[in-house]
């Protein structure tokens, strides 16, 4: 069940991952939908509720969604979402897209609870900092990659954790951001 920093956090992951209703590359050539949601497989893909027209009130059959998960995959990688949209392009309901981030999220606070002792009694804050390191970089790379950073939230030592959290690869914002939900605490 989603805590209420989960729906909180909800819209900040959103504004930085995207939030996208149709299929499209990322700079790695994955298939992605919705907020980075990573579609490995056709038979993934197969998993979401597409649908076939705009209005959204007409289910693709399995061999729709196989045949644009295809087609896009053997686009160009890393372009703007838009670049991979087409007539008929299939679509997912926004609720469905947050259906599904919620569901990453409530298994998210599932591992932040098992890797952090005291997580429940930690700042909601710090809770959502943590949410948004474990959903960009995973579960895995945020316990073992930064270990000044993971020791410092062990200790609940929020200043060190603040100074510790940055990550390569993403927005100074959403650095910042993140720095600031620690700073905070």
């Amino acid at each position: 069940m989603s805590q209420t920093y989960q729906i909180e956090v909800l819209p900040i992951l959103k504004g930085f991952e995207g939030c996208v209703s149709t299929m499209y590359l990322d700079t790695a050539g994955n298939v992605t939908c919705g907020v980075g949601f990573e579609l490995e497989t056709a038979v993934v893909a197969q998993g979401f509720p597409w649908y076939i027209d705009r209005a959204c009130t007409v289910l693709a059959t399995l061999q729709e969604v196989t045949a644009a998960w295809v087609r896009v995959k053997a686009m160009m990688p890393g372009r703007q979402p838009a670049f991979y949209t087409y007539d008929r392009c299939l679509q997912l309901l926004q609720a469905d897209i947050d259906a599904h981030l919620l569901a990453i999220l409530d298994q998210t606070d599932e591992n932040l609870q098992r890797d952090y002792p005291g997580f429940e009694s930690f700042p909601d804050t710090v809770k959502m900092a943590l949410m948004d390191m474990d959903y960009n970089l995973g579960d895995a790379k945020l316990r073992n990659a930064y270990p000044h950073f993971d020791a410092a939230v062990d200790r609940q030592d929020w200043a060190t954790a603040a100074a510790q959290c940055h990550r390569n690869g993403i927005s100074d914002a959403r650095n910042r951001w993140t720095q600031q939900q620690f700073e905070e605490a």
